[in-house]
C-alpha cells in the first residue's frame, strides 16, 4: 500500500473512480507530461481548475451521501393553531402543564412546531403528532447550556401524540415583557411553513466532513490531489457553495456558522439525526444573534421509539 492509501484509505470505491474518470477536465487529455504540469500551474486556469476538483468532491459526496430531508418553506400564512409553524400560541392538552424554565421559573416560548400529519414522512420518524420546540426569553442564549447540550432545563421539546381535541386543552401564548429576548422580530411574528420533500448531501460543516473528504481524495490522481492541497481554500469556498445546508429543514445535514459541538464527542455524536433546523431569515422575521442557525438533533434509536427525553440543542451564529 503506498503512502496516499495510507493517508486517504485507499483508491476509493470503483463508483467514485468512475466518478472522477467522467467528470470533464478543463485541461485537454491530449496535454501530458511536463505540459500537463505547466497547464495546472497557469494562473489563468486556477478557477476552472478549482471547479473541476471541487465537482468531483461534490459528485462523490452526493452519490454516498444524499438522503430525504423535508425543507419548511416560510410563509405569510397565519397559521392555525396545529399547523406546522414557527411562533405564536401553543396547545396544552389537559394533562400537561405550560413549559417552564427549570433555572427561574418563567413561563417557556414556542419558537417552533411540526405536525407530522402534514409532513412528508421521513425513515423513522413519526407520522402523526405534534412536536413542539420551546425556548427561554429570559436569557440572551435563548436557554442553550453550553455544559449539557442535552438538559432542557430552559429549553424543552414535548410531543403530543393526539392533538385533533384542542377544545378539551388550553391555547396559550407566553406575555413578553419588556426584557424578554428571544429571536424573533416581535410578539405578533407567527407563521406557518410550508413542507416539501427534497433530498441533501452531507453539508461541509457537519462533523463527519472532514473525514468523508479525505476518504474521496484518494479516488484522486497525484495531480488532482497536489492541486486541492495547493488550492485548499478555495477549493473549499466551493465547496461550501455546493453543498450548502441553509435553510429550516427536518432532516438531511445541519448548517453550522462555526462549529459542530458532536465533533470529538463520541457521545453526543450518536445523535445523527436532525430533528430540526431553524435559519435566520432575510425579512428579520427570524434571526439567531448574527444571522445564526439553531439546530436540535436526536439518536436514530430514541427518534424510532418517540423518546424526545435526550435531545441536542445549539446555536451559533457568525
Amino acid at each position: 500500500m503506498g503512502i496516499w492509501d495510507r493517508l486517504f484509505g485507499g483508491r476509493g470505491s470503483k463508483e467514485n473512480r468512475d466518478i472522477v474518470r467522467n467528470t470533464p477536465n478543463p485541461v485537454a487529455a491530449d496535454i501530458t507530461g511536463i505540459q500537463r504540469d505547466e497547464a495546472y500551474s497557469d494562473t489563468q486556469r486556477i478557477p476552472q481548475l478549482t471547479d473541476y476538483v471541487a465537482q468531483m468532491i461534490v459528485s462523490m459526496v452526493r452519490h454516498e451521501t444524499q438522503r430525504p430531508a423535508v425543507n419548511l418553506l416560510p410563509t405569510d400564512d397565519a397559521p392555525s393553531i396545529t399547523d406546522t409553524k414557527v411562533g405564536g400560541a401553543f396547545y396544552v392538552p389537559p394533562a400537561m402543564g405550560v413549559p417552564k424554565n427549570r433555572e427561574t421559573g418563567e413561563p417557556l416560548f414556542l419558537i417552533a412546531q411540526l405536525n407530522f400529519a402534514q409532513l412528508p414522512h421521513l425513515h423513522d420518524f413519526p407520522q402523526d403528532g405534534l412536536l413542539q420546540f420551546f425556548i427561554a426569553g429570559d436569557d440572551s442564549m435563548f436557554g442553550k447550556d453550553f455544559d449539557r447540550l442535552d438538559s432542557q432545563r430552559s429549553w424543552r421539546i414535548r410531543y403530543i401524540p393526539e392533538p385533533d381535541d384542542v377544545t378539551r386543552g388550553r391555547i396559550i401564548r407566553p406575555h413578553w415583557k419588556d426584557d424578554t429576548d428571544l429571536p424573533l422580530h416581535d410578539p405578533d411574528v407567527e407563521f406557518r411553513l410550508e413542507p416539501q420533500l427534497a433530498t441533501q448531501a452531507m453539508s461541509t460543516t457537519d462533523f463527519r466532513f472532514e473525514s468523508t473528504l479525505q476518504r474521496y481524495l484518494g479516488a484522486l490522481n497525484d495531480r488532482d490531489r497536489d492541486f486541492f492541497d495547493t488550492h485548499d481554500a478555495d477549493i473549499r469556498d466551493t465547496l461550501n457553495d455546493m453543498l450548502g445546508g441553509d435553510g429550516l429543514r427536518v432532516g438531511g445535514y445541519p448548517v453550522f456558522t462555526q462549529d459542530d459541538p458532536r465533533e470529538d464527542d463520541p457521545d453526543l455524536g450518536r445523535a445523527t439525526t436532525l430533528l430540526l433546523q431553524l435559519d435566520s431569515l432575510d425579512d428579520n422575521r427570524l434571526m439567531f444573534g448574527d444571522t445564526g442557525v439553531m439546530n436540535f438533533f436526536i439518536e436514530p434509536d430514541r427518534l424510532r421509539r418517540l423518546d424526545f427525553s435526550r435531545v441536542l440543542y445549539t446555536w451559533d451564529c457568525y
